[in-house]
């Protein structure tokens, strides 16, 4: 389910953040840094490589895994970030994004990559910011309120975390999306 985009934009100057993302990680993409080595992983943080809590965020294992996670970024980080400004919603995408990878290296000893779990927290972060906003989705071709949208997106991913599908860090989007959800008022 594509969201096209969100009918209700907050209109108050240009998303710099949303656009420094995009470049960050198409860019750390287009490089492709070791993942080993960048990733995130329990391994990692044992050896001191905390780092890694953000360089994984801007690694991605496909082109088709970047091109969605910035699709969404676009889609549901634009009013975010016109609603915190630029500098909280970096830190509000960063921390998401290392909630939910931490979660899913509870569960695994996998390196876990990409912005999913920050995108999950944007997505939780808009639910309770904005949850009666129209969401044009692209199959189906209707407007669905943000938090019909976002509902069956969770219910979703609640179900591939339960198919244990290891090659996509599902319970990574749990977890930034519950951690949106509770940062979201607090950054």
């Amino acid at each position: 389910m594509l969201p096209l985009y969100d009918k209700t934009k907050i209109r108050r100057g240009v998303p710099w953040g949303v656009i420094f993302l995009v470049l960050t990680n198409s860019f750390f993409f287009f490089i492709s840094p070791d993942v080993n080595f960048f990733g995130f992983s329990l391994e990692n943080i044992w050896n001191g490589m905390l780092f890694t809590l953000i360089t994984s965020l801007f690694l991605h294992g496909s082109f088709l895994h970047l091109l969605i996670n910035m699709w969404f970024l676009w889609v549901f980080g634009i009013n975010i970030e016109m609603r915190l400004g630029t500098f909280r919603f970096l830190l509000f995408y960063l921390l998401c994004g290392v909630a939910g990878s931490i979660l899913f290296t509870l569960s695994t000893d996998a390196i876990v990559i990409g912005a999913s779990s920050s995108i999950a927290g944007l997505l939780g972060g808009y639910l309770v910011l904005f949850p009666r906003n129209k969401i044009k989705a692209l199959l189906p071709p209707v407007y669905l309120p943000a938090v019909i949208y976002i509902f069956i997106w969770f219910l979703l991913q609640i179900f591939s975390v339960s198919q244990m599908e290891i090659s996509t860090a599902y319970l990574a989007h749990v977890g930034g999306f519950i951690a949106g959800i509770i940062l979201i008022k607090k950054i």
